[in-house]
């Protein structure tokens, strides 16, 4: 009797799956689509809030939001850019001192030569640059875009700035135009999302 109910069970999970599989309802590809973002940003936050803190005074306050994008917010974006987002969330800090808001910070990926590459951009209240950062730089080459000469052009642009200007790193082709294109797409959805985060700080 134990016999035929294991064959009763197995048979039961087997046309389960099988009918999963039939009506779409389990496809691996979305699975690993959700799972492959939680992986990239999984301990990023404590370094974005590490950096935050080393640049803003210690009696500020940090106040963190995972931002879902909406298509309608950023589609329009994109196609300005020509970027794409690397998933459909952003991570943001509001920062405050006191009863004031002093600056906020968005963080995002964008895909490099062939992983990730994960980037802070800190504003003032006008949402002008005041600091960028890439956090994690996951390739062998390519590498300068973390430094800070090559950060610094990207201080005081705003979203009415031109980002073609910024210049070239020899052998880091693909980094700089997408950490580059990365920063313009964030700096216009500050400008699009930053009445919103006042309302969620």
């Amino acid at each position: 009797m134990q016999k035929h109910r294991l064959i009763l069970v197995s048979v039961t999970i087997s046309n389960f799956l099988s009918q999963l599989y039939k009506r779409r309802l389990w496809r691996p590809a979305a699975a690993f689509a959700v799972l492959i973002p939680a992986l990239v940003f999984a301990g990023i936050r404590d370094d974005a809030e590490a950096l935050l803190n080393q640049h803003f005074s210690a009696d500020t306050k940090l106040s963190f939001i995972k931002y879902d994008l909406t298509p309608e917010i950023k589609t329009p974006i994109e196609r300005e850019v020509k970027q794409r987002f690397y998933s459909s969330f952003v991570y943001t800090w509001v920062i405050s001192a006191g009863d004031s808001i002093v600056g906020y910070a968005l963080l995002d990926n964008v895909k490099g030569k062939s992983m990730p590459i994960t980037f802070i951009v800190l504003y003032n209240t006008d949402g002008s640059v005041v600091h960028s950062a890439v956090v994690k730089y996951r390739e062998p080459i390519g590498g300068e875009v973390g430094r800070r000469s090559w950060l610094n052009q990207f201080l005081n642009k705003n979203r009415s700035s031109s980002y073609d200007e910024i210049d070239a790193i020899s052998g880091a082709t693909i980094s700089v135009n997408s950490v580059t294109r990365g920063i313009h797409k964030l700096t216009l959805l500050l400008n699009v999302i930053k009445d919103e985060l006042i309302i969620h700080d």
